[in-house]
């Protein structure tokens, strides 16, 4: 039932000068004026209690975590469970009637409920404001974006991120670039690359510290400040082999970012790094593990339970293996094994790049058919659910002139690529077809009240 506020209210007024009357006139009472809702709770959506925050400033009531895909036919008769309040009464409606907890509400829209204060003066307006996932944010959705102006592509391409800009360098001489400032759009420039010899490792191409970096066939290391020109490096005498990653400053230990890479000396390979700050380079003394990848390495950063970021490489190893073994690092000289005593390792493929992405692990390559996931890179599972490469449904004829439609992986078989992932988390694969393709799981594309 909705009882007129304006009833209450004179309810309690009458009540307030009886009981006045009855005391001693020359004490003075003064009702509260304050007006503040404490805590407010829906009822369950699908078995779950969603927590909603109270914005005292600018008395707005919301939930920080959307709720569900789907959750509209919920919230459209959904009962409010707990308001606690300071007030008088509460109302609602353009007849500022009594709000009756037992009738359920419809939240689909924003509401506004009115707190009346004690004094019978003071009124607090709040906006009530239940937020609902338009998208699935747990789906990995893809996009085929502008391909190359050339394809195929001669050899495999390798894309790099350098500021606003993605580049696929084809050849040590030719390269494409466009502005990924907006996501859903690249809008190719033909790049005539500088300095590069003919025997340069396309494959060895990292960016550290805003610079990009890559070493050649007879152990040259190079760099460029703008993708173009390239200029060699002074190695201090060491023939490189490749760059591995660039490793980030450790706030916990004060060691400062550092160029990491692989050199030979004396017929074995050999870590080496260089801070940003230091002018040599720092070798270790013993030989790289022998399963190490060399060739077209993919690293990630993640940070671990003790606050402290690590680099963790796939890549291809001199000998095919059937386990794909991740490599992690603080400091770029000492790396370990992921995979040995893993409860179950990811499996062998060649060409495999890794990404921390959504607070879990995600390994890609081989054929293309599946993708490895990891909470922590200890055990690894297909991941058979919405994070998946992109689907078409092909339409088939079965018996009977029936129609059976299947679902076909759009990448699977593709061959040679290569993956880049921007600061807004849009991944872009780049196929030696020239085709690109852009994805960005949802949850990270959403943006917090």
């Amino acid at each position: 039932m909705r009882i007129k506020f304006l009833s209450v209210i004179m309810g309690i007024l009458l009540v307030s000068v009886a009981v006045s009357s009855c005391l001693d006139s020359d004490n003075n009472y003064e009702y509260s004026s304050d007006a503040t809702i404490r805590s407010f709770v829906l009822d369950t959506i699908y078995g779950k209690d969603y927590k909603f925050t109270i914005d005292q400033l600018r008395n707005y009531i919301y939930n920080v975590d959307s709720l569900p895909v789907g959750a509209d036919s919920i919230i459209d008769r959904i009962l409010i469970k707990t308001i606690e309040h300071s007030g008088l009464a509460i109302t609602s409606g353009l007849n500022d009637t009594i709000f009756n907890m037992a009738d359920s509400v419809n939240l689909s829209e924003p509401i506004q409920l009115k707190v009346h204060a004690l004094d019978g003066i003071t009124i607090r307006i709040y906006t009530i404001q239940v937020n609902v996932h338009k998208q699935d944010p747990d789906s990995l959705i893809w996009h085929e974006m502008e391909s190359l102006p050339v394809s195929p592509v001669t050899g495999k391409p390798r894309s790099v991120i350098l500021n606003e800009d993605l580049y696929v360098y084809t050849s040590p001489t030719t390269a494409y670039r466009s502005s990924i400032s907006n996501p859903s759009v690249l809008q190719w420039d033909h790049v005539t690359v500088n300095g590069l010899p003919a025997d340069a490792k396309l494959t060895s191409l990292i960016n550290f510290d805003n610079q990009l970096y890559l070493t050649t066939e007879s152990g040259k290391a190079l760099y460029s400040a703008n993708g173009t020109d390239w200029q060699e490096m002074d190695m201090q005498g060491m023939q490189m082999v490749t760059f591995v990653a660039g490793i980030p400053e450790d706030n916990v230990t004060g060691s400062p970012k550092a160029l990491a890479g692989i050199f030979v000396k004396e017929g074995n390979n050999h870590f080496c790094t260089k801070s940003i700050e230091g002018t040599e380079w720092v070798k270790g003394e013993e030989p790289i593990p022998a399963n190490f990848p060399i060739e077209d390495i993919y690293s990630t950063v993640f940070t671990n339970a003790n606050g402290i970021e690590q680099v963790v490489v796939v890549g291809n190893t001199p000998e095919a293996s059937d386990v794909t073994a991740p490599w992690f690092t603080m400091d770029g000289l000492s790396w370990v094994d992921m995979s040995e005593g893993a409860a179950i390792p990811c499996p062998g493929m060649r060409n495999p790049s890794i990404m921390y992405y959504g607070d879990m692990f995600y390994v890609m390559g081989g054929e293309f058919d599946t993708i490895y996931s990891s909470i922590v890179g200890l055990a690894w599972y297909k991941s058979e659910g919405k994070f998946r490469y992109p689907i078409v449904k092909v339409v088939e004829n079965g018996e009977n002139d029936t129609e059976i439609i299947k679902e076909e992986n759009v990448f699977e078989g593709k061959g040679d690529y290569s993956l880049t992932i921007d600061n807004e988390h849009y991944i872009r694969i780049v196929w030696n077809t020239g085709e690109v393709w852009c994805a960005r799981l949802n949850k990270l594309g959403f943006e917090r009240q």
